[in-house]
């Protein structure tokens, strides 16, 4: 799913090309912020699941979500990245839409979240005892960074009057997001530094 979602966005690109050579590389920046945050989780999943039992109801309905999250990712992006465009949104489209892409973005790292959660209880004996301690940290990040694109989402972030003048707040919001990413890629990194110590 996290494959499709990435060619989905990719496709986008190629059949929407910019206008011009700075919307070309705010393309390339935009699709690589993407493929950032979806590679993150898809590399979470992927580790959480070899060890995550499928049977219970609440990890098929999670399951189910992510699966719905990550499908409208790429619709949500595509319509992001269409203001360098020849056929740009509208404004209102524009700012409805990264707002929800904070959402989408924003459940799914609830999701990993909640999974990684799952997998530090130590009843269920999921994983060594050793490892109890650095999931229920990494289980904070990804609250954390869920919290991030899920506030981002208000519509505070979206237009900002200043002067009089409103202007997008589609920056604020990127700044936003890219520290939820960040607090997930330092957590990430401390944990594989403590694990070769």
């Amino acid at each position: 799913m996290f494959g499709l979602a990435l060619s989905i966005a990719a496709i986008a690109l190629v059949s929407n090309p910019p206008t011009s050579v700075g919307g070309f590389y705010r393309d390339i920046a935009t699709f690589g912020f993407n493929f950032i945050v979806l590679i993150s989780i898809w590399l979470r999943y992927t580790r959480i699941m070899s060890a995550l039992p499928l049977e219970t109801r609440g990890t098929m309905i999670l399951n189910s979500v992510l699966l719905f999250t990550v499908s409208l990712e790429p619709f949500l992006f595509n319509i992001i990245r269409s203001g360098n465009s020849a056929r740009p949104a509208t404004v209102q489209l524009f700012e409805t839409a990264s707002s929800l892409y904070g959402v989408d973005l924003g459940v799914m790292m609830l999701i990993m979240a909640i999974f990684t959660l799952a997998l530090a209880d130590e009843e269920k004996r999921l994983v060594p005892g050793g490892m109890l301690r650095q999931l229920r940290e990494e289980s904070v990040t990804w609250f954390v960074s869920s919290g991030i694109f899920l506030v981002s989402a208000f519509p505070l972030f979206g237009r900002i009057d200043v002067g009089g003048v409103l202007v997008s707040g589609l920056s604020i919001r990127t700044v936003m997001w890219l520290s939820g990413i960040v607090v997930v890629w330092l957590r990430a990194r401390h944990g594989h530094r403590h694990a070769r110590d």
